[in-house]
């Protein structure tokens, strides 16, 4: 029998700028996930801040929240459970710090390791959403991201003694999951599991009237849709932990095997999601995309017309 990873996907509905008030609460949901027997805990993006650019006290808060990374590092090692803490907002340079240029604003994803606390890999968010352009820095074109292995802490086979290997993952962030290329680019590093905070709104309100009058739930089917299509279509585990609600661990060959319609729209709540690796190793037999992915010229390519 595969051994089975336990997710908490928490979804946090974070207050503006009321960075120790949301970091209180989603301590107290790790510390229940721990209890839980979870092996992974993740949050939300913008998780300690909350979305809000506009707000007085945004950029303050943002700096502030540098300080709770090292908190999440003492969570991990006290609890024995690998953190992704959402994103962090991190200004660069850092108030204290003097500047004759612009300050810049990044959005950023951490995996923290169980047991040490180390931050075993960071990620900034690629793809920005339109109304993030005009107060974030997104990461450079030319970067790439690449998958990580990850520190599971599963039990030892009881018949071998021998742990299981690591699984090797990759993090992407909220809109980046529109670009099907973000998840090429880590599968064909061999991630079988990619993790996505999120603030998507679901519930309507940002939607054009046209929209709305065409269909009021369209952002809803999409979630619904997309995030089973990319578990298949990559043969890896998706976790996305959306603030907004349809949290949901999507899992090739499974579909949804935790939150989607269970995580309401715009509700705090955490579930535990047991999940196993073995759909994307029999997919691979039948659809053999990392073969092909690992082929030369398996890139359709396309160029930007002028």
């Amino acid at each position: 029998m595969a051994p089975v990873y336990k997710i908490a996907i928490i979804q946090l509905q974070p207050k503006d700028v009321a960075v120790e008030d949301n970091f209180t609460r989603a301590s107290a949901f790790i510390h229940q996930a721990a209890a839980q027997g979870a092996h992974l805990a993740v949050l939300p993006e913008y998780h300690l801040t909350s979305w809000c650019p506009d707000h007085p006290k945004f950029v303050a808060a943002c700096a502030e929240s540098a300080a709770y990374l090292p908190r999440y590092q003492a969570l991990a090692r006290r609890l024995g459970i690998n953190i992704v803490p959402g994103t962090f907002c991190e200004v660069y340079p850092p108030p204290a710090t003097p500047t004759d240029g612009d300050r810049e604003i990044r959005n950023m994803a951490y995996w923290i390791a169980a047991g040490t606390g180390e931050v075993v890999a960071h990620y900034q968010k690629k793809n920005l959403w339109h109304c993030e352009r005009p107060h974030l820095t997104a990461s450079a074109a030319h970067d790439v991201h690449k998958a990580f292995d990850t520190p599971l802490l599963w039990p030892a086979d009881p018949e071998t003694d021998s742990q299981p290997r690591p699984i090797r993952a990759g993090m992407l962030i909220c809109w980046d999951l529109i670009f099907p290329e973000a998840f090429r680019a880590l599968v064909r590093d061999g991630a079988e599991l990619i993790v996505i905070p999120s603030f998507w709104i679901c519930d309507g309100t940002e939607l054009s009237e046209a929209r709305k009058r065409m269909n009021a739930e369209s952002e809803r089917v999409f979630l619904r849709s997309v995030l089973v299509t990319r578990a298949f279509e990559n043969e890896c585990v998706v976790v996305f932990c959306n603030t907004g609600g349809l949290s949901q661990v999507a899992a090739p060959v499974y579909g949804v095997v935790g939150g989607g319609q269970g995580a309401a729209v715009n509700e705090e709540v955490m579930e535990v999601v047991e999940v196993d690796f073995e759909g994307g190793r029999v997919l691979e037999g039948e659809y053999k995309v990392r073969k092909d992915l690992a082929g030369k010229g398996w890139h359709y390519g396309y160029e930007l017309k002028e």
